[in-house]
């Protein structure tokens, strides 16, 4: 039997890149950071976290980028950068759609109250900031790797709408 795996490290690429620690033992976000000059700003970020919270011990996903003609794309291609380097180093287990992770944590743009999302609620406890949602969108594909390719019971649970 292997050993259980800790922690998810969930990545949002881009020139301006979201990067979130999720801790599957207490179900809350341990730290975030939003790295600047795309894979520049954050290769060596992300190898520090994957050194302090163990790589063995760590579940690494990263959202997808897919050029389509519904994306506001401005000829910035550092995301797809990023995607090819985690690629290449065999980082990331997973590379969710945005609208995968974004349903599923309640971030949808024009259609969720971002306030209302569970991943807000988790980053406000935490303390942590959320500025532009680089670091939100993070913890988004993290929580999505627990909950749809771990099938973590206590992350299915806080995402789970709550009664009114």
């Amino acid at each position: 039997m292997g050993v259980t795996k800790e922690f998810v490290i969930g990545v949002d690429p881009g020139k301006a890149t979201g990067i979130a620690v999720y801790d599957l033992v207490s179900n809350k976000v341990i730290e975030v950071h939003e790295t600047q000059n795309g894979i520049k700003g954050f290769k060596p970020v992300f190898l520090d976290l994957l050194y302090d919270y163990n790589a063995d011990l760590s579940h690494v996903a990263c959202e997808n980028f897919t050029l389509r003609s519904s994306n506001k794309f401005t000829a910035n291609l550092d995301g797809v950068k990023i995607i090819g380097w985690m690629q290449g180093e065999e980082y990331g287990e997973a590379f969710p759609e945005p609208s995968q992770h974004m349903q599923l944590t309640r971030l949808r743009e024009k259609k969720d109250n971002y306030a209302d999302s569970p991943v807000t609620h988790m980053m406000k406890q935490a303390g942590c900031k959320i500025g532009k949602g680089h670091t939100r969108m993070g913890l988004s594909v993290a929580v999505w790797f627990a909950a749809k390719r771990l099938t973590h019971i206590p992350t299915l649970e806080l995402l789970k709408p709550k009664d009114s």
